[in-house]
């Protein structure tokens, strides 16, 4: 079903549907440029894990290699800990992100059902997920546990019946889907809002005329005044929660920034050794 035909678009006006595709831009190009520090220590493991074997085969052959390998295989450890956490922090993260988004967008789409008329040919649900856009639902479905039961169908202690599905998929791709979806929402909130003054005009001209309305216009005045608090709240508190995680994934990127930067690789240390040359070269007089 399509939602309610508005009187204005007083409250559409405030719906910023660029502004939050840039915000969620800038989160997006910090994530993916952490994908690229991701990799350098993924390279800076396993370029130690090829020095080890250097030393190792120096130490065969006799070399006196000191304490080397132990400090070699504590830096390795360490970094394998740095990256390891860094991948699961952004994987989490970004399901968090999506999560919080989806619960939001599911309140907006409760707000516009509560008005809206459901037809005889459908029913509540179907009309929600029709809303949704058919975006994977959060939190993710239920999965029958592979590790609940051993190779003879006992039940392994500890273990759940059911998890939640592995591979239900969350990416940005899913969150710039979403945001659009909240967004498509919020319109349609916004319209049913628009159609109180019709009704609430309609009630007060039958009032004029001798119908006995009773409550209806108070009601209906203070049901569309709870409505449109709750649209601006709504507005309000989506630009500060893509604020508050564009902030924060400018703190995840110079976290691992940091981190990847510990070994050079030998292009970079080339260049870095050049451009020592160039700034520490004797300067002849100007003639």
């Amino acid at each position: 079903m399509t939602a309610i035909k508005p009187s204005d678009s007083q409250l559409r006006d405030q719906i910023d549907s660029d502004g939050y595709n840039a915000t969620l831009n800038v989160v997006n190009s910090k994530y993916a440029e952490m994908d690229k520090y991701i990799g350098n220590l993924e390279s800076d493991v396993e370029s130690i894990k090829d020095f080890e074997k250097d030393v190792l085969s120096d130490q065969a052959r006799g070399y006196d290699v000191g304490t080397s390998l132990d400090t070699l295989s504590f830096q390795k450890d360490s970094l394998q800990i740095d990256l390891d956490f860094f991948v699961h922090m952004k994987n989490v993260y970004i399901k968090k992100l999506y999560g919080d988004l989806y619960k939001y967008c599911d309140n907006i789409i409760e707000s516009a059902l509560a008005i809206e008329e459901i037809p005889s040919t459908t029913n509540r649900e179907a009309v929600k997920s029709r809303k949704f856009r058919n975006m994977t639902p959060y939190p993710p479905q239920m999965i029958p546990n592979p590790k609940a039961t051993d190779a003879e169908g006992n039940a392994v202690e500890g273990e759940p019946a059911e998890i939640e599905d592995p591979f239900a998929k969350y990416d940005m791709n899913e969150i710039f889907a979403l945001i659009n979806c909240t967004t498509s929402n919020l319109r349609e909130l916004a319209e049913d809002i628009g159609s109180f003054d019709v009704k609430i005009n309609r009630a007060k001209e039958r009032e004029t005329r001798g119908f006995s309305v009773g409550n209806l216009i108070m009601n209906l005045e203070g049901q569309k005044q709870k409505l449109t608090l709750e649209f601006t709240s709504y507005i309000e508190r989506l630009s500060k929660f893509l604020e508050q995680n564009k902030n924060f994934s400018n703190r995840c990127l110079n976290r691992i920034k940091i981190i990847s930067s510990e070994i050079t690789t030998a292009e970079e240390q080339v260049d870095k050794n050049e451009d020592g040359d160039v700034d520490g070269g004797d300067g002849g007089d100007a003639e």
